[in-house]
């Protein structure tokens, strides 16, 4: 029997910078963040953009201000989230203001002078109108327009009646998804949250969500203890908790587990039926096990004699991804959702972690190599991608619901933040301003 899982699991949860201790928990190079405790990103702030090679290049759109018949608080808040939804977006380039010839005063919602946004090159146009219709009531209307064949491109979602102050920027994700649609053929991520924890003390971590555009935050398990690998499906939150003295599985905010093994990360499956779970018995050995949502074990989907750890399913369920040391170092191996024969899909690389299934049978992951740690995707189809490269130390990938962009931990300007990538690696924005000890991320799909 082959007794690894001390081996692996520093390896793997190491990439995380996550040290399991049956005591306490210690975090490594990401503890350059606060030790102080959390830092919570503060997102809307300016967007500075990190361009990879690649042939691909973005589509000028000119997003004006808005004609205001309200405060300017609503306002700005629409303008804004639409420039930074659009620009995070990877595939649009946002032409800067006063680079507009346009005279506002004589263009409205549905009257567009196309020479003025033709000639500063814009190949798309913007439009929105803000209404107030009461006590922190909105009328929004937002309109899509395609320059250079001067015509409307009329998607779903571009108005909005009695749309309360605080739900404005979600009108505008759902909006700008419908862009995203009608132009690239599939919709946006806009609206979604990404799940990671982060240090709440020096012995204590907590499980956190902060929206896709990295504005705002949410606490989702924060207490006196260490909360780790934080995953949810079909509206139920999955996480590993120290809580009751071992590494147990909750399932909103309730104890599946209850026997004496170690439950080391584990996934909700897409239709909320299943969990794939990392179990380890006391001895160290991990094997990824199948349980039903009371945490009852179904069935031993590995049971071999070498550790298995890190489960994603993929979008349909079907099939899972999971690390395996079987060859010695951690790699990347996908099997069905019944267990028998699994397919190892990294032949690169001797340190592989992290899986996360996206759609089209991609698949994002963290490699090492020497001293650092670089983002990868593996297509089941045609192979090995990188994301990253001689751009600092970058861990913890997830992807999301479009497959189309990543999301990821790195230090590359000298602090731990959440980055967003686009899956070609050819745009690459800081999520969060501030730095951080984030880890174990999850785009929630």
């Amino acid at each position: 029997m082959v007794r690894r899982a001390g081996v692996i699991l520093s390896m793997i949860v190491g990439t995380a910078m996550v040290l399991w201790v049956s005591a306490s928990i210690g975090d490594g190079a990401a503890a350059v963040g606060d030790d102080s405790g959390v830092v919570m990103p503060q997102g809307g702030g300016p967007i500075s953009i990190q361009v990879s090679p690649s042939s691909r290049e973005l589509d000028p759109v000119a997003i004006p201000r808005p004609f205001c018949n309200a405060d300017r608080g609503p306002c700005t808040t629409v303008f804004e989230t639409l420039v930074r939804d659009m620009t995070l977006s990877g595939y649009f380039k946002v032409l800067p203001q006063d680079s507009y010839f346009a005279n506002m005063n004589r263009e409205s919602l549905t009257n567009t002078k196309w020479e003025d946004w033709f000639n500063v090159r814009a190949r798309f146009l913007i439009k929105a109108e803000v209404t107030s219709t009461g006590k922190d009531s909105f009328t929004l209307h937002l309109r899509l327009y395609d320059v250079v064949q001067r015509k409307t491109i009329v998607v779903k979602h571009q108005d909005f009646e009695k749309v309360k102050g605080g739900r404005l920027r979600g009108a505008v994700h759902r909006f700008v998804n419908e862009v995203m649609r009608s132009i690239t053929g599939s919709a946006g991520f806009f609206g979604s949250s990404i799940l990671y924890t982060a240090k709440t003390s020096m012995q204590t971590r907590g499980v956190y969500a902060i929206e896709a555009d990295g504005v705002g935050h949410a606490k989702l398990a924060v207490d006196e203890t260490i909360n780790l690998f934080p995953s949810m499906a079909a509206g139920h939150l999955l996480y590993t908790s120290y809580r009751f003295g071992k590494p147990d599985l909750i399932l909103d905010d309730e104890r599946l587990t209850f026997d004496e093994d170690h439950y080391r990360g584990a996934r909700i499956s897409p239709d909320g039926k299943s969990i794939a779970a990392a179990i380890a018995s006391p001895e160290g050995q991990s094997d990824i096990w199948l349980l039903n949502m009371k945490g009852e074990r179904l069935q031993n989907l590995t049971d071999t004699p070498w550790d298995e750890v890190s489960p994603s399913w993929s979008p349909s369920g079907g099939q899972l991804a999971f690390v395996s040391n079987k060859t010695g170092g951690p790699q990347i191996y996908v099997m069905s959702r019944g267990g028998g024969e699994a397919r190892r899909v990294t032949m690169a690389g001797s340190y592989n972690s992290h899986p996360d299934f996206g759609p089209g049978g991609v698949i994002v992951f963290a490699g090492m190599d020497e001293a650092t740690s670089d983002i990868f995707t593996v297509d089941l189809g045609s192979g090995l991608s990188r994301v990253t490269q001689d751009q600092g130390f970058n861990k913890d990938p997830t992807i999301s619901p479009d497959g189309r962009h990543v999301a990821f931990v790195s230090d590359r300007d000298g602090k731990w933040k959440i980055w967003l990538s686009t899956i070609d690696g050819r745009y690459q924005f800081p999520l969060t301003p501030r730095g951080g000890t984030y880890s174990t991320l999850f785009w929630a799909k």
